[in-house]
């Protein structure tokens, strides 16, 4: 976002320049031309009394045309950059929205996942009633959780959140319908808007989320900002709470065109 600003002020610094070199080069052009009419021996005298008045010769009017046009030519350039460095602004404004709605639900679904895997630990913990084989199986799962964060290998921490292993009394997610046991959302409804005779159309386009490509392109993190573009972002979702490794858990980070002046890291 702060690029992109710097970026519109940076057009109308670029504007203004240009419009103080056209200005200068005009006054010139101007003089030139005064002092080639005074060379060929005042071609004044050979005009009519209504011209003389005007004091305008033939090439001082090519020389107004000229730069007349070369003003009219820097006014479309500037509007044609700002033009684009609105559309430029709305669309990074756009792309911002996307990362955070995907991080609130990529976060709330790994610190849920967590949450629940630690409780069911202390229930099958309890020295009253303890169930070995349950603590087994959640530690096994954190510990693999946890390799894949170290070996960044986050589109088999994305399939754990989607389709999370069926460990006993492990809490069904109620944020699907009909409920099921994925932390993420099985699909979103994706606003896509074209434009009809100048007038924007927004039609919707449901995208059934699997994978991480699909969780990418289902929150329009794509070079059109449209699910069926290019994913041009990553995912860095992280280590989970282990206790035993002290291991601290992280919140997910979203890389969205890493490497360019447009990069943003949330």
């Amino acid at each position: 976002m702060i690029r992109e600003y710097f970026a519109l002020d940076k057009v109308f610094a670029v504007s203004n320049r240009r419009a103080k070199k056209f200005l200068r080069l005009s006054l010139e052009l101007r003089d030139l031309a005064r002092s080639i009419t005074e060379l060929r021996g005042g071609p004044l005298n050979n005009l009519s009394p209504a011209m003389k008045s005007k004091g305008f010769t033939l090439l001082e009017l090519v020389v107004a045309c000229t730069i007349l046009l070369l003003l009219s030519t820097l006014a479309t350039t500037t509007t044609y950059n700002f033009v684009q460095a609105a559309a430029n602004l709305k669309a990074q404004y756009s792309n911002v929205f996307n990362i955070m709605a995907l991080s609130k639900a990529l976060t709330s679904a790994k610190m849920n996942y967590a949450t629940d895997l630690a409780m069911l630990l202390a229930q099958a913990s309890n020295t009253n009633n303890p169930n070995p084989t349950l603590q087994t199986q959640i530690t096994q799962e954190i510990g693999q959780w946890n390799t894949s964060a170290q070996q960044n290998d986050n589109p088999s921490l994305i399939g754990q959140l989607i389709n999370p292993p069926q460990l006993q009394g492990l809490p069904i997610a109620p944020i699907n319908s009909p409920p099921s046991r994925s932390y993420l959302p099985a699909s979103r409804n994706v606003p896509v808007t074209t434009y009809m005779n100048g007038n924007p159309v927004t039609t919707y386009v449901l995208v059934q989320i699997t994978d991480i490509d699909s969780l990418l392109r289902a929150y329009q993190l794509t070079d059109d900002g449209t699910p069926t573009g290019n994913v041009i972002a990553t995912i860095q979702v992280g280590p989970m709470l282990d206790v035993t490794n002290h291991v601290r858990p992280t919140l997910p980070t979203i890389d969205w065109k890493a490497g360019t002046v447009q990069e943003i890291q949330y």
